[in-house]
């Protein structure tokens, strides 16, 4: 099975600065707008389970928030992914149905890990305000509220 965490958005490049608030991608001198494709119900974020063997779709998960990190499938057939609302959350691989879910203090944007350790297993996520998702979704969905204090961290959580 393949999980590929997908963002549906429209978008046009140009030199940074030539509309106002625009932001460039890390020192390349290029600025993105983002926009609703013309298509558009407004979920933005998609997390998609596909079976490789038969190229089909086997479940999506859709949600107002972009997607803002990698996706962690486990043996445990647990799926673990953020989003720019600040959600992490584990799902369910055959189902995509949501098991847990917890919001953090800031954006995720790294890809999660887990770990053994001493016998317990954990998923480890980074957050802070790095990523492109943090830097220009926001304009697509204002009422999702970005942390006014930023703070880079580490969460882990320990598996049962």
């Amino acid at each position: 099975m393949l999980f590929a965490m997908l963002i549906a958005f429209a978008a046009t490049q140009s030199q940074a600065g030539q509309t106002p608030g625009q932001r460039a991608f890390l020192s390349t001198g290029v600025g993105v707008n983002v926009r609703p494709r013309p298509d558009s119900d407004g979920k933005y974020g998609r997390l998609q389970a596909i079976n490789l063997e038969t190229k089909k779709t086997v479940w999506t998960e859709r949600q107002r928030a972009p997607q803002s990190t990698g996706v962690l499938a486990t043996a445990g057939g647990v799926v673990f992914a953020g989003a720019l609302d600040r959600w992490f959350t584990a799902y369910d691989d055959a189902t995509g149905k949501t098991l847990w879910r917890t919001r953090l203090n800031d954006v995720p944007n790294s890809a999660p890990i887990t770990y053994m350790a001493n016998g317990k297993q954990y998923v480890a996520i980074v957050v802070g305000y790095g990523g492109p998702q943090a830097a220009s979704f926001p304009q697509l969905t204002p009422e999702i509220p970005l942390p006014v204090a930023r703070s880079s961290s580490i969460w882990v959580f320990e598996l049962n």
